[in-house]
C-alpha cells in the first residue's frame, strides 16, 4: 500500500543519542547547573516540551506540569500545593498566547487559564471560573524534578491503494524521554517504564508504536467484505485512528507519576480510550503498587472514602444510591493509582466501574483522611 507519510521527530536540540553518564541518581554537585539549563527553556519556540511551573494563583501556591505534546496542543496537570490533588488541563495556543481548560463535569461553568508563555520559562495571566477570575504568575522550577524532552510522530496509510477516496488509517504517537542530564541508571529505569521494553531510542519507540497499528490495520482490512468498501457510509467506518500519548502528573523527588493515554477508533459508534498511571519511586528504582504504600486491609477501608469522593465530584446526594450512576455496587481501590505528596488518587478507565459517558473516573483521597493506613 502506498503510504502517505508525515513523520515528525522533534526534540530539544541539546538532546544527544548517547547515554548520560553517572551513577548517583540525585547528584547535588551538578543540580544547580541542570536547573539553570532547564530554566532557560523557550516555551514559545520549542516545538514540543515538558516543564514544571510553580507560582501562585489568587495568592495561593500552585504547581503545574505543562507539556506541548502535539502541534499547538498543550496538556498536563496542575494542583494547589496545599491539597496535592491533580487536575487535568488541556488547550491550545499560538505565538505564546495559551488557553488551558481544566477538567470539569459542569459544562455551564468553564474553568480555564488564559495567559502568555514567554522565552524565559514564564506563564502568567488570569484564571477564569466560578463567576470570577484570579491572576496567576508561574515560572519554570525544576528543582528536585526529573527533566524530560518530548517527541512526536504521525503516519497514515490508504486502505485502497490508488483510490483518492480510500479510507485512511492514521496513527499518532507522543512520548516523554529523560534528558541527557539525567544520570544513566535513573534514565534507563524510567525509559523501561515508558516503553515496556529495552528500546533505548525514543524515535524507535514511536516508530514501533505506529508500525504496530499499521500492520494490524492492513491485516484486518485485507479480510474486509468488498461490499463495505463500495458503499460510502460503510467505507467511512474504515477510517481508523490510533493515538498514544504520555504526560507527567507528578514530579517531585523521589516520586514520579506518568500517564499513558491511548485512544482507538476501529469502527462503531465511538472510539475506546483510557489512561493508565505509573507511580515510581526513583530513589529505589521501583514501580509502586498501592500495597507498597498502604497497610493490609486498606482496600476495604478506602471503599467509603472513594464513595465520598465520587459523590462530591459528581454531586450525588447521600440519599441517592451510587448504583444509579455506576456499573458496580461499590468503588474498590485498584492498581491504577497516582501518589502525590499530599494524597492518593485511584483512576478507572471507561466501563471499568461506570458507563462510557462518565469517561475516566479519577477519585482523590487526601492523606489527612488515611494517615493511619500509610506505611512508614
Amino acid at each position: 500500500m502506498k503510504r502517505v507519510s508525515l513523520f515528525l521527530m522533534l526534540a530539544l536540540i541539546c538532546w544527544a543519542a548517547c547515554k548520560p553518564k553517572g551513577s548517583n541518581s540525585h547528584d547535588n554537585n551538578n543540580s544547580q547547573e541542570q536547573d539553570s539549563a532547564i530554566a532557560t527553556l523557550d516555551l514559545i519556540n520549542t516545538p514540543y516540551f515538558y516543564t514544571r511551573l510553580k507560582g501562585t494563583m489568587d495568592n495561593k501556591p500552585i504547581t503545574m506540569q505543562l507539556l506541548k505534546t502535539t502541534p499547538s496542543v498543550y496538556r498536563g496537570y496542575y494542583c494547589y500545593d496545599t491539597s496535592g490533588q491533580p487536575i487535568t488541563i488541556w488547550g491550545n495556543g499560538d505565538a505564546g498566547i495559551v488557553k488551558l481548560y481544566e477538567e470539569s463535569i459542569d459544562p455551564q461553568n468553564e474553568r480555564f487559564f488564559s495567559g502568555s508563555l514567554d522565552s524565559t520559562g514564564h506563564f502568567n495571566g488570569h484564571w477564569h471560573g466560578n463567576g470570577t477570575s484570579y491572576k496567576f504568575d508561574l515560572h519554570t522550577d525544576m528543582k528536585d524534578a526529573l527533566p524530560f524532552a518530548v517527541f512526536y510522530a504521525t503516519d497514515s496509510v490508504n486502505l485502497i491503494p490508488g483510490n483518492p477516496k480510500s479510507p485512511l488509517g492514521m496513527s499518532t504517537a507522543g512520548t516523554i524521554w529523560p534528558k541527557p542530564v539525567v544520570t544513566a541508571d535513573i534514565a534507563a529505569f524510567v525509559e523501561q517504564q515508558i516503553t515496556g521494553s529495552t528500546i533505548q531510542d525514543p524515535q524507535q519507540y514511536l516508530r514501533k508504536t505506529i508500525d504496530s497499528f499499521m500492520v494490524n490495520y492492513k491485516s484486518i482490512a485485507s479480510s474486509a467484505d468488498s461490499s463495505e468498501l463500495n458503499d460510502s457510509s460503510s467505507m467511512a467506518s474504515w477510517n481508523w485512528t490510533n493515538e498514544t500519548e504520555m504526560r507527567v502528573v507528578y514530579n517531585q523527588w523521589p516520586l514520579l507519576v506518568v500517564e499513558k493515554v491511548k485512544y482507538d477508533y476501529t469502527g462503531g459508534a465511538h472510539g475506546n480510550w483510557g489512561a493508565t498511571y505509573i507511580t515510581m519511586d526513583l530513589s529505589k528504582k521501583k514501580v509502586l503498587k498501592p500495597s507498597d504504600v498502604f497497610k493490609p486491609g486498606f482496600k476495604e477501608a478506602f471503599v467509603p472514602l472513594l464513595e465520598k469522593a465520587f459523590r462530591a465530584k459528581y454531586r450525588i446526594d447521600n440519599d441517592e444510591s451510587i448504583r444509579e450512576s455506576l456499573l458496580t455496587p461499590a468503588i474498590t481501590p485498584n492498581d491504577n493509582f497516582i501518589l502525590t505528596g499530599k494524597g492518593v488518587a485511584f483512576s478507572y478507565v471507561p466501563y471499568e466501574i461506570g458507563p462510557y459517558a462518565l469517561g475516566q473516573i479519577t477519585l482523590y483521597i487526601p492523606f489527612s483522611e488515611i494517615k493511619s493506613w500509610v506505611k512508614q
